[in-house]
């Protein structure tokens, strides 16, 4: 059982997710017991870029109280994060953002990039090993495929993933199939 601090974050999404409190319960005492308070804040924050605010704050008063200092955090200008994530993709991404929804791409950069990636426990390849799990039980399947990539600019291995594919449960056979699929169509390509 895969019981890594980013796993735990993207099996937390899929409670969120699916309303399930039970585990929502679990997996936050497990967050809290195997690495920090601050480890589950920051994988509540994650979560809330897939499952929404309303179940963020769900989520916050089923697991009040959080015995850490509760700092705002200062946002940081997104762009950069966000460049680190999609790479060579950056520029075709915002011009996509920019032109399907100027708002839209400022929420992305400023709050999902700049706010939340910027500012996080988890390290750049956790976020984005997490980040494809939710996106794909949310069926976002082209953003996971963007996630994947990410995870391949930044080491993680075809193996890998498809490990933790086929390890989390909470996804339909469709899902995990797409996921595969995207991270197959990304490691068979040399760049």
């Amino acid at each position: 059982m895969n019981n890594t601090k980013y796993f735990l974050a993207a099996k937390l999404g899929a409670a969120i997710h699916n309303d399930d409190n039970e585990a929502l319960l679990a997996i936050g005492k497990q967050l809290r017991s195997d690495y920090s308070e601050i480890a589950l804040l920051d994988a509540l924050r994650l979560c809330h870029l897939f499952c929404g605010v309303p179940k963020l704050i769900r989520s916050l008063n089923l697991l009040v109280p959080f015995n850490c200092d509760l700092v705002a955090s200062s946002g940081t200008d997104g762009e950069r994060p966000f460049r680190d994530v999609y790479g060579d993709d950056a520029d075709a991404v915002l011009a996509h953002l920019q032109s399907t929804d100027p708002t839209t791409h400022q929420w992305v950069l400023n709050h999902a990039y700049g706010d939340v990636f910027a500012n996080s426990s988890y390290s750049l390849i956790e976020r984005e090993m997490a980040s494809i799990l939710m996106l794909s039980l949310g069926n976002c399947h082209q953003q996971a495929l963007s996630h994947v990539r990410a995870c391949k600019r930044h080491g993680a291995t075809a193996t890998q993933l498809i490990t933790d594919a086929t390890a989390f449960e909470f996804v339909s056979d469709s899902q995990r199939k797409n996921l595969i699929a995207s991270i197959n169509q990304t490691f068979s390509h040399d760049g």
